[in-house]
Protein backbone atom coordinates (compact mmCIF):
# COMPACT_ATOMS: atom_id res chain seq x y z
CA UNK A 1 0.00 0.00 0.00
CA UNK A 2 1.36 3.61 -0.88
CA UNK A 3 1.55 6.38 0.99
CA UNK A 4 -0.42 9.43 0.20
CA UNK A 5 1.45 12.76 1.51
CA UNK A 6 -0.15 16.14 0.21
CA UNK A 7 2.27 18.61 -1.37
CA UNK A 8 1.89 21.39 1.04
CA UNK A 9 2.72 18.55 4.03
CA UNK A 10 6.60 18.93 5.21
CA UNK A 11 7.77 15.58 6.40
CA UNK A 12 11.11 14.92 7.69
CA UNK A 13 12.90 12.50 5.57
CA UNK A 14 14.03 10.74 8.50
CA UNK A 15 10.39 10.26 9.64
CA UNK A 16 9.63 6.75 9.38
CA UNK A 17 5.80 6.42 8.13
CA UNK A 18 3.35 3.27 7.43
CA UNK A 19 1.89 1.73 4.43
CA UNK A 20 -1.47 3.37 3.77
CA UNK A 21 -0.78 6.42 5.62
CA UNK A 22 -2.23 9.97 4.76
CA UNK A 23 -0.74 13.14 5.53
CA UNK A 24 -2.79 15.98 4.61
CA UNK A 25 -1.80 19.57 3.49
CA UNK A 26 0.10 21.68 6.04
CA UNK A 27 1.31 18.85 8.61
CA UNK A 28 4.86 19.00 9.97
CA UNK A 29 6.14 15.60 11.02
CA UNK A 30 9.91 15.83 12.83
CA UNK A 31 12.27 13.35 11.97
CA UNK A 32 12.12 11.21 15.08
CA UNK A 33 8.57 10.96 14.55
CA UNK A 34 7.11 6.84 13.63
CA UNK A 35 3.29 6.33 12.40
CA UNK A 36 2.09 3.09 12.26
CA UNK A 37 0.08 2.08 8.79
CA UNK A 38 -3.22 3.67 7.71
CA UNK A 39 -3.44 6.38 9.68
CA UNK A 40 -4.91 9.63 8.64
CA UNK A 41 -3.15 13.28 9.67
CA UNK A 42 -6.20 15.44 8.23
CA UNK A 43 -4.30 18.48 7.89
CA UNK A 44 -2.45 21.46 10.24
CA UNK A 45 -1.16 18.60 12.24
CA UNK A 46 2.57 19.01 14.15
CA UNK A 47 3.90 15.82 15.57
CA UNK A 48 7.55 16.31 16.91
CA UNK A 49 9.94 15.02 19.02
CA UNK A 50 10.22 11.12 19.84
CA UNK A 51 6.97 10.26 18.73
CA UNK A 52 5.30 7.08 18.48
CA UNK A 53 1.72 6.91 16.89
CA UNK A 54 0.02 3.42 16.49
CA UNK A 55 -1.80 1.82 13.45
CA UNK A 56 -5.28 3.03 12.25
CA UNK A 57 -5.60 6.56 14.01
CA UNK A 58 -7.69 9.11 12.87
CA UNK A 59 -5.87 12.96 13.56
CA UNK A 60 -7.92 16.37 13.17
CA UNK A 61 -6.71 19.47 12.17
CA UNK A 62 -4.62 21.47 14.67
CA UNK A 63 -3.64 18.98 16.89
CA UNK A 64 0.04 18.73 18.69
CA UNK A 65 1.82 15.66 19.35
CA UNK A 66 5.05 14.94 21.05
CA UNK A 67 5.63 18.59 21.67
CA UNK A 68 8.00 19.84 24.38
CA UNK A 69 6.40 19.19 27.81
CA UNK A 70 5.46 23.10 28.95
CA UNK A 71 6.81 22.38 32.63
CA UNK A 72 9.38 24.70 33.54
CA UNK A 73 12.20 21.80 35.00
CA UNK A 74 12.16 20.98 31.42
CA UNK A 75 16.22 21.41 30.48
CA UNK A 76 17.65 21.45 26.90
CA UNK A 77 18.53 18.51 25.48
CA UNK A 78 16.73 16.58 27.60
CA UNK A 79 15.43 13.09 25.09
CA UNK A 80 11.53 12.43 25.69
CA UNK A 81 9.27 10.13 24.62
CA UNK A 82 5.46 10.05 23.66
CA UNK A 83 3.31 7.43 22.76
CA UNK A 84 -0.38 7.43 21.20
CA UNK A 85 -1.66 3.71 20.61
CA UNK A 86 -3.81 2.41 18.04
CA UNK A 87 -7.14 3.23 16.48
CA UNK A 88 -7.10 5.90 18.24
CA UNK A 89 -9.43 9.12 17.67
CA UNK A 90 -7.73 12.67 18.07
CA UNK A 91 -9.94 15.83 17.57
CA UNK A 92 -9.47 19.68 16.60
CA UNK A 93 -7.04 20.87 18.71
CA UNK A 94 -6.03 18.27 21.05
CA UNK A 95 -2.35 18.78 22.74
CA UNK A 96 -0.42 15.71 23.80
CA UNK A 97 3.04 16.61 25.48
CA UNK A 98 5.91 15.22 25.66
CA UNK A 99 7.62 13.86 29.13
CA UNK A 100 9.95 16.35 30.96
CA UNK A 101 12.65 14.56 32.93
CA UNK A 102 15.46 13.25 30.47
CA UNK A 103 14.18 9.41 29.23
CA UNK A 104 10.52 9.49 30.37
CA UNK A 105 7.01 9.39 28.40
CA UNK A 106 3.54 10.40 27.97
CA UNK A 107 2.11 7.05 26.82
CA UNK A 108 -2.03 7.30 25.41
CA UNK A 109 -3.01 3.75 25.04
CA UNK A 110 -5.35 2.33 22.45
CA UNK A 111 -8.95 2.74 20.57
CA UNK A 112 -9.33 6.42 22.59
CA UNK A 113 -11.24 9.07 21.82
CA UNK A 114 -9.48 12.78 22.73
CA UNK A 115 -12.46 15.16 21.61
CA UNK A 116 -11.40 18.98 20.98
CA UNK A 117 -9.06 21.30 23.21
CA UNK A 118 -8.34 18.24 25.28
CA UNK A 119 -4.83 18.26 26.83
CA UNK A 120 -2.71 15.33 28.08
CA UNK A 121 -0.16 17.00 30.26
CA UNK A 122 3.73 15.40 30.36
CA UNK A 123 4.11 11.95 31.84
CA UNK A 124 0.70 11.08 31.60
CA UNK A 125 -0.24 7.87 31.42
CA UNK A 126 -3.88 6.99 29.81
CA UNK A 127 -5.21 3.55 29.36
CA UNK A 128 -7.02 2.08 26.82
CA UNK A 129 -10.62 3.05 25.75
CA UNK A 130 -10.37 6.25 27.75
CA UNK A 131 -12.81 8.93 26.02
CA UNK A 132 -11.78 12.69 27.16
CA UNK A 133 -14.30 15.08 26.37
CA UNK A 134 -14.31 18.60 24.79
CA UNK A 135 -11.65 20.70 27.03
CA UNK A 136 -11.30 17.72 29.31
CA UNK A 137 -7.27 18.67 30.80
CA UNK A 138 -4.97 16.26 32.76
CA UNK A 139 -2.08 18.35 34.50
CA UNK A 140 1.85 16.25 34.41
CA UNK A 141 2.10 12.96 36.01
CA UNK A 142 -1.64 12.11 36.16
CA UNK A 143 -2.80 8.53 35.26
CA UNK A 144 -6.17 7.27 33.58
CA UNK A 145 -7.93 3.91 33.89
CA UNK A 146 -8.53 1.83 31.11
CA UNK A 147 -12.47 2.46 30.13
CA UNK A 148 -12.39 6.01 32.13
CA UNK A 149 -14.12 8.94 31.01
CA UNK A 150 -13.42 12.51 31.87
CA UNK A 151 -16.00 14.97 31.47
CA UNK A 152 -15.91 18.26 29.55
CA UNK A 153 -14.26 20.94 31.02
CA UNK A 154 -13.10 19.11 33.74
CA UNK A 155 -9.43 19.14 35.19
CA UNK A 156 -6.95 16.81 37.04
CA UNK A 157 -4.61 18.22 39.20
CA UNK A 158 -0.93 16.57 38.96
CA UNK A 159 -0.44 13.35 40.46
CA UNK A 160 -3.34 12.20 40.77
CA UNK A 161 -4.89 9.13 39.57
CA UNK A 162 -8.59 8.29 37.95
CA UNK A 163 -9.25 4.50 37.88
CA UNK A 164 -10.54 1.99 35.49
CA UNK A 165 -14.03 2.54 34.22
CA UNK A 166 -14.75 5.62 36.64
CA UNK A 167 -16.31 8.82 35.27
CA UNK A 168 -15.36 12.21 35.57
CA UNK A 169 -18.31 14.73 35.20
CA UNK A 170 -18.72 17.80 33.36
CA UNK A 171 -17.04 20.95 34.87
CA UNK A 172 -15.07 18.75 37.15
CA UNK A 173 -11.80 20.23 39.60
CA UNK A 174 -10.34 16.45 40.58
CA UNK A 175 -7.57 17.22 43.45
CA UNK A 176 -7.70 13.67 44.98
CA UNK A 177 -7.97 10.69 43.51
CA UNK A 178 -11.22 8.50 41.80
CA UNK A 179 -11.84 5.13 42.45
CA UNK A 180 -12.34 2.24 39.75
CA UNK A 181 -15.70 2.09 39.00
CA UNK A 182 -17.20 5.54 40.75
CA UNK A 183 -18.36 8.80 39.66
CA UNK A 184 -16.97 11.53 40.68
CA UNK A 185 -18.78 15.20 40.48
CA UNK A 186 -18.16 18.56 41.94
CA UNK A 187 -15.99 21.36 42.54
CA UNK A 188 -13.79 19.77 43.83
CA UNK A 189 -14.44 16.72 42.82
CA UNK A 190 -15.99 13.81 45.00
CA UNK A 191 -16.78 10.14 44.51
CA UNK A 192 -20.85 9.64 44.56
CA UNK A 193 -22.27 6.15 43.32
CA UNK A 194 -20.95 3.32 41.21
CA UNK A 195 -20.79 3.81 37.48
CA UNK A 196 -22.70 1.25 36.80
CA UNK A 197 -22.87 1.84 33.08
CA UNK A 198 -19.30 2.49 32.46
CA UNK A 199 -18.45 -1.28 34.67
CA UNK A 200 -21.25 -2.84 31.74
CA UNK A 201 -19.06 -1.12 29.11
CA UNK A 202 -16.47 -2.83 30.06
CA UNK A 203 -17.56 -6.14 30.34
CA UNK A 204 -18.73 -6.43 34.36
CA UNK A 205 -21.56 -8.88 34.64
CA UNK A 206 -24.47 -7.99 36.95
CA UNK A 207 -23.33 -9.73 39.53
CA UNK A 208 -19.78 -7.99 39.61
CA UNK A 209 -21.57 -4.30 39.59
CA UNK A 210 -23.68 -5.23 42.48
CA UNK A 211 -20.26 -6.71 44.65
CA UNK A 212 -18.57 -3.55 43.34
CA UNK A 213 -21.41 -1.63 44.65
CA UNK A 214 -21.68 -2.98 48.43
CA UNK A 215 -17.96 -2.37 48.56
CA UNK A 216 -18.25 1.02 48.05
CA UNK A 217 -21.11 1.27 50.78
CA UNK A 218 -19.12 -0.55 53.16
CA UNK A 219 -16.09 1.68 52.57
CA UNK A 220 -17.73 4.76 52.65
CA UNK A 221 -21.02 4.68 53.99
CA UNK A 222 -20.97 3.59 56.56
CA UNK A 223 -19.65 5.07 60.13
CA UNK A 224 -16.41 3.17 60.04
CA UNK A 225 -12.44 4.63 59.75
CA UNK A 226 -10.98 3.84 56.02
CA UNK A 227 -8.72 1.26 57.18
CA UNK A 228 -11.51 -0.75 58.99
CA UNK A 229 -13.78 -0.60 56.18
CA UNK A 230 -10.51 -1.75 54.01
CA UNK A 231 -9.94 -4.60 56.43
CA UNK A 232 -13.92 -5.85 56.12
CA UNK A 233 -14.06 -5.76 52.58
CA UNK A 234 -10.95 -7.83 51.89
CA UNK A 235 -12.40 -10.44 54.12
CA UNK A 236 -15.81 -10.02 52.75
CA UNK A 237 -14.71 -9.68 48.94
CA UNK A 238 -11.07 -11.42 48.64
CA UNK A 239 -12.25 -12.82 45.61
CA UNK A 240 -13.70 -10.57 43.41
CA UNK A 241 -11.41 -9.09 41.59
CA UNK A 242 -12.89 -5.68 40.52
CA UNK A 243 -12.81 -5.03 44.51
CA UNK A 244 -9.08 -6.17 44.92
CA UNK A 245 -8.53 -2.81 42.21
CA UNK A 246 -10.33 -0.36 44.07
CA UNK A 247 -8.42 -1.65 47.32
CA UNK A 248 -5.42 -1.55 45.61
CA UNK A 249 -6.03 1.87 44.52
CA UNK A 250 -6.43 2.90 48.08
CA UNK A 251 -3.46 1.41 49.03
CA UNK A 252 -1.16 3.01 46.36
CA UNK A 253 -3.32 6.21 46.64
CA UNK A 254 -0.57 9.11 47.13
CA UNK A 255 -2.91 12.32 46.85
CA UNK A 256 -5.88 11.15 49.18
CA UNK A 257 -9.46 9.95 47.84
CA UNK A 258 -12.26 12.32 46.57
CA UNK A 259 -13.99 11.21 49.59
CA UNK A 260 -17.82 11.16 49.02
CA UNK A 261 -19.83 13.79 50.87
CA UNK A 262 -22.85 13.19 52.84
CA UNK A 263 -25.26 14.49 50.72
CA UNK A 264 -24.49 11.44 48.75
CA UNK A 265 -25.59 9.08 51.39
CA UNK A 266 -29.05 8.95 50.79
CA UNK A 267 -28.23 7.89 47.09
CA UNK A 268 -26.24 4.87 48.12
CA UNK A 269 -28.34 3.51 50.75
CA UNK A 270 -31.25 3.77 48.63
Amino acid sequence: MSVEIDKLAVVHPDAQIGDGCKIGPFCTIGPHVLIGSNSHLRSHVVVDGCTCIGSDCDIFPFTTLGIQSQDLKFRKGNVTHTYIGDRSIIREFVSIHSGTEDGTKTQVGDDCALLAHAHVGHNCTVGNHVIMSHSATLGGHVTIGDYANIGGLSAVHQFCHVGKAAMVGGMCRVIQDVLPFTIAEGFPAHMRIINKIGMERAGYSKEEIAQVRKAFRILFMRELRLEQAVEQVQLEFQDVPGVQLMIDAIASSQKGLARPESATFEINVS
